[in-house]
């Protein structure tokens, strides 16, 4: 059995205190259970204190086959940010809205730079989608066609410095896969509607249920995971995408990204957000996987 974890940010205390609830053991410098293994959403770097001892926790139990893992877009944003392509540029732009973004890992990281070379190393080694037999995981969205697009234009399934640099160089469609796993779909919202979040800032794009159809829903209802309010009029049909729904019969999905504090948890009886933003306030979750197909928050556990 598996126990899904949600996204770490740099929060070792949790990530921690969530092991030891889970039941996992310190054997031989790696924390173990004796019957079940640990799976991780991705975004495990920045915002928290711990970056590197995170980091250092998770992979020793994946390297130990104790644990899973997948990249989430902060592992994206910092392998891409510490990559260069032929010519000796980053392939993420050093502005200072982009280093403000990476901004504990980059101190963590520059007071380390053995503990950066063997964590950007190990980052690169991760997969991208996890597929095992009665479920999958990934940072952001499910995306059939993306992930097929994935298994056949770039089967290692990893974040290598080839694979950016590819992906980077032409931001063609395999690009466009690549971003929708790792940050879900966003929908552009038409150029008279004004929406402000918290801070006063003005909004033109908002996170979406990626397993629904957009026909027939409001922007409110189709809205997943964003900090400001959205109308509760329908979406115009014109304005409407094809989006490919997630059956209630495929395999659950685990993922994170999405910061829903204490909504996070089963959204659908196959689908479950392990990420209750935790580094935002809110606290870390995991899933309990015991092996049903229908998918219970009794399962969750929460530090």
């Amino acid at each position: 059995m598996y126990d899904i974890i949600g996204d770490i940010h740099g929060e070792f205390e949790s990530l921690e205190k969530m092991i030891q609830t889970l039941g996992y053991t310190m054997e031989d410098g790696f924390y173990a259970h004796p019957e079940r293994k640990a799976v991780f959403v991705g975004d495990f770097v920045d915002r928290g204190p711990r970056v590197i001892d995170s980091l250092c926790l998770i992979k020793n139990m994946v390297d130990h086959g104790s644990a899973y893992a997948v990249v989430g877009n902060h592992e994206l944003n910092i392998l891409s940010y510490y990559t260069k392509d032929d010519e000796g540029n980053p392939l993420r732009e050093h502005s200072v809205k982009n280093k403000a973004q990476i901004r504990k890992t980059y101190i963590e990281f520059q007071a380390n730079k053995e503990a950066k070379k063997i964590y950007l190393k190990w980052l690169r080694s991760l997969p991208l989608f996890l597929e095992f037999d009665n479920f999958r995981v990934v940072h952001a969205c499910w995306d059939p066609k993306a992930i097929d697009l994935m298994k056949m234009k770039h089967p290692e399934n990893r974040l290598n410095k080839k694979f950016l640099r590819k992906i980077y160089g032409n931001k063609g469609k395999l690009y466009d896969a690549c971003m929708l796993l790792l940050k879900g779909r966003e929908f552009a919202l038409p150029n008279d509607l004004v929406i402000k979040d918290s801070y006063g800032i003005k909004r033109n794009m908002f996170r979406i249920k990626w397993w629904k159809r957009m026909e027939g829903e409001s922007f409110c209802s189709l809205a997943f995971g964003n900090r400001f309010k959205l109308p509760k009029y329908t979406i115009p049909l014109e304005l409407c995408k094809d989006i490919p729904p997630y059956s209630e019969q495929e395999r659950p999905v685990f993922f994170g990204h999405y910061c829903l504090c204490e909504k996070a948890g089963v959204v659908r009886d196959n689908l479950c957000c392990v990420d209750a933003c935790v580094a935002n306030g809110g606290h870390l979750i995991a899933y309990r996987w015991d092996g049903n197909r229908k998918l219970s928050n009794k399962n969750i556990i929460e530090v």
